[in-house]
C-alpha cells in the first residue's frame, strides 16, 4: 500500500537567487551542471595570476563565460568575502518535493536526515557537506523555524549543495509517521538516551533526527522516533553541536555499511 502524500509546502515557490564565491564552491557548481553562463573575477585577482589555474581551464573545458569586473563593481555585486575569493558567480537553487526522494535507483539502504528546527547557516552548510560524503539520500527541514538554503549555506557547503536533495516540509512528526509507513527506521539523537549510536545495526533503510543545538528534539519529535540514541562523551563538557553530531552519527552508518563488509 502506497504512504499518504506529505505536503512540502512548495507551492508557488521561486527558485533562490544564490551568491558562491571560492575556488571549491565555483568547480562543483560547474562539474554538477547548476553554473552553465558566467563566472566573474576580480580585475585584480585576475592580473595578479591569483585564479586558480586548474578552475580556469574547468570553466574553459565546460564552455562556461567568465567575465573580468573592476574590482570596486565585483565588491558592489559580490561582497568583500567574495572579494578575498578573487571568483564568484550566482546560481539558482530549485526545491525538490518530498515525493523526489524516494526516486532514487541506488541499492543501498536509504539513509534520510531529518533536522528539527536547525537555526544556524553555518551548521546548515557543514551538515550538508559531511551528508554529501557520508552518502545521505536526502535531507528533510521544516518549514518553519529553521534556515533553508541561503548563500551563506551555499559556499559552508564548499559546493556540496548542488549533490544533495534537500526538501521543505510543513510538518515533522506528518514525515517520521510517512517514513516508518515506508519501512525507514528513524532514530533521534538525544544526550538524555541511555543506549549508544554504536549499539545498532545500520545495514537498514534508515532517518537520523537532529534537533536544534538549544533545545535538543522536541517532545512530539522523540515520541514518534522508534529509537532515542546518544553520542558516548567523557570529557566535562557533555554536549556537540548539531553539524559535529551529525557527522559522528554518519560515519559510524558508513563504517557500517561499507567498511565492515570488506572485512566480513
Amino acid at each position: 500500500m502506497q504512504a499518504k502524500m506529505v505536503r512540502a509546502g512548495r507551492e508557488g515557490c521561486k527558485p533562490v537567487q544564490l551568491t558562491i564565491y571560492g575556488t571549491n564552491t565555483i568547480k562543483e557548481a560547474v562539474l554538477s551542471g547548476k553554473l552553465r553562463k558566467t563566472v566573474y573575477a576580480s580585475e585584480k585577482k585576475w592580473k595578479n595570476g591569483l585564479i586558480d589555474k586548474d578552475l580556469l581551464k574547468l570553466i574553459k573545458a565546460k564552455s562556461v563565460k567568465i567575465e573580468i569586473k573592476n574590482d570596486n563593481i565585483f565588491i558592489k555585486e559580490f561582497g568583500k568575502e567574495a572579494f578575498i575569493k578573487g571568483i564568484a558567480a550566482t546560481v539558482e537553487y530549485n526545491e525538490k518535493q518530498y515525493e523526489e526522494l524516494f526516486e532514487s535507483k541506488d541499492r543501498r539502504p536509504p539513509f534520510y536526515l531529518i533536522l528539527d528546527e536547525i537555526t544556524d547557516p553555518q551548521n546548515l552548510g557543514s551538515i550538508i557537506r559531511t551528508a554529501n560524503c557520508s552518502g545521505i539520500s536526502g535531507i528533510i527541514v521544516p518549514k518553519s523555524n529553521s534556515i533553508f538554503i541561503t548563500s551563506s549555506v551555499a559556499n559552508v557547503s564548499q559546493g556540496a549543495l548542488f549533490y544533495v536533495d534537500i526538501v521543505r516540509v510543513t510538518n515533522i512528526a506528518r514525515v517520521i509517521d510517512d517514513l516508518k509507513k515506508r519501512g525507514v527506521w528513524v532514530i533521534g539523537l538525544s544526550a538524555d538516551s541511555e543506549g549508544d549510536i554504536y549499539s545498532m545495526d545500520y545495514n537498514i533503510p534508515l532517518a537520523v533526527v537532529i534537533g536544534s543545538e538549544g533545545k535538543g528534539l522536541r517532545r512530539l519529535t522523540i515520541s514518534k522516533c522508534e529509537s532515542i540514541l546518544k553520542i558516548p562523551m567523557v570529557g566535562n563538557v557533555n554536549s556537540l553541536n548539531a553539524g559535529i553530531s551529525f557527522a559522528v552519527m554518519a560515519y559510524e552508518v558508513l563504517r557500517q555499511r561499507t567498511y565492515n563488509k570488506k572485512t566480513d
